[in-house]
């Protein structure tokens, strides 16, 4: 019957885990008297996988004798229960002497000093359970079954329980621990730890996240930055909040940027925000490369637009002019007042000469320049937010942005520091008032710049 059917058996799939189905199909076969090489070919497994199944998974069910039923109905465990013919071994008084064989009695097992245990071989031999014994409705003998649906749950229970905790010694745990939890104390994001630690972390970093968040290692997930997820953006209501842009702004508007950089393919993009501390204090004036997320900054007395004018001119001196208009070709604002009028950052020192381009956000779509919005964070890790920046110094302000450019971002394999000094020089970082920071040394708390 199975050679005919060879050609309707399903295709062999190793390393799959046998389905509820596959089971009734086995505890069917039993029933049949088949063995496990003809089970094997109808579920599409090796004979080997149906033998470990039914072995692993069958239940032991334990004999229950009844007093009142006749003697013959009890298990006898011996060796020797077909052969042995000793009578009286309780040694009875001869008024009181036993008239039946003691392979009989229901105490001959505990009371006979002849005694040999030897348990029914269903045990440790093929098929290993009783469901296809002719014998097994009046056996005495304790039995080993198989049923589909009590394997397959136990299968399920022992597939969660394997899920279970982390697949790491106590040994390894430990010297993880040692070395992520002091790194995240000092701040540093889990995506620089695995970069600079990829030889020494034998996890990705999501089950590193999982680490931390189910509490493993001794930082703890308020100790992560971004425990907190972000609050949805509400929809902006772009008729309600418009507001009229001036006139030195026209032509300069978001949609006019995008058509500038379609036409200009390739064209180095410079996004620039202010950061403020407390109102009326001193503000940070941000400048964000696109292609590598270098990030620059100058403290700035006040937010008015000649301190923020004056950055750039402090650039271009720095830089010289040529420099400058290679860095500095195309930038994106907000229409903050201090970025008000855009002939002053576009003028060049030297009379007649052009050294950008400004374009600014539509209002209240930060998201035009997410880039440099999302980098802020980095700032604001250093320096949370209602602290005042009148404490600060411009040395101060580049040894932050030093770190901060010295962090592995998400999106790159490399910093954004590594990445600029590769297409600037490390020349004109030193100018930019950076430096390479060691990645364990890497410090994002705001004990940095006490």
């Amino acid at each position: 019957i199975l050679l005919g059917k060879e050609e309707n058996m399903p295709e062999r799939k190793k390393g799959k885990h046998l389905s509820l189905e596959d089971r009734y199909e086995i505890q069917k076969g039993l029933r049949e008297h088949r063995n496990f090489k003809e089970i094997a070919m109808i579920i599409g497994c090796s004979a080997d996988t149906v033998s470990k199944e039914i072995r692993k998974h069958r239940y032991h069910q334990t004999h229950k004798s009844n007093g009142y039923l006749s003697t013959r109905l009890t298990p006898n465990n011996c060796k020797h229960r077909y052969t042995c013919r000793h009578r009286d071994v309780c040694n009875k008084p001869p008024r009181h002497k036993c008239r039946i064989p003691c392979r009989e009695c229901l105490q001959c097992n505990k009371r006979c000093p002849y005694f040999v245990y030897e348990p029914c071989q269903i045990e440790n031999k093929p098929p290993y359970v009783c469901n296809n014994c002719s014998h097994s409705r009046n056996c005495l003998f304790d039995k080993y079954l198989y049923n589909a649906e009590y394997a397959h749950r136990e299968y399920r229970e022992e597939l969660s329980i394997s899920r279970q905790g982390i697949d790491m010694t106590k040994e390894e745990l430990a010297e993880l621990d040692a070395l992520v939890s002091p790194l995240i104390r000092k701040g540093q994001p889990l995506t620089h730890i695995m970069r600079n630690h990829s030889e020494e972390i034998s996890i990705c970093e999501r089950s590193l996240y999982n680490y931390v968040e189910q509490g493993y290692l001794d930082a703890r997930k308020m100790d992560l930055r971004r425990a907190v997820r972000y609050k949805p953006r509400k929809a902006s209501e772009d008729a309600k909040n418009k507001r009229a842009l001036s006139k030195k702004k026209l032509g300069r508007r978001y949609k006019d940027f995008l058509e500038h950089i379609e036409r200009h393919a390739g064209q180095r993009i410079v996004e620039m925000d202010t950061v403020e501390g407390i109102k009326g204090g001193k503000v940070l004036q941000t400048l964000l490369w696109r292609e590598n997320g270098l990030m620059i900054a100058f403290l700035r007395d006040s937010k008015e637009m000649a301190g923020m004018v004056r950055s750039f001119d402090e650039l271009e001196e720095r830089l010289g002019l040529e420099k400058f208009q290679e860095l500095f070709p195309l930038i994106l604002t907000d229409n903050g007042s201090e970025f008000a009028d855009p002939e002053l950052f576009e003028a060049s020192l030297q009379e007649g000469h052009f050294r950008s381009s400004i374009y600014y956000c539509e209002p209240r779509q930060c998201q035009q320049k997410g880039s440099l919005e999302k980098n802020h964070e980095y700032i604001r890790y250093i320096i949370p937010k209602g602290h005042s920046f009148d404490e600060l110094t411009q040395e101060k302000v580049d040894l932050m942005m030093s770190h901060i450019n010295s962090t592995v971002r998400p999106r790159f394999e490399k910093t954004p520091y590594e990445m600029a000094e590769e297409t600037f020089g490390e020349e004109i970082l030193k100018k930019l008032g950076l430096m390479k920071i060691d990645p364990d040394e890497v410090d994002l708390t705001p004990s940095l710049i006490k």
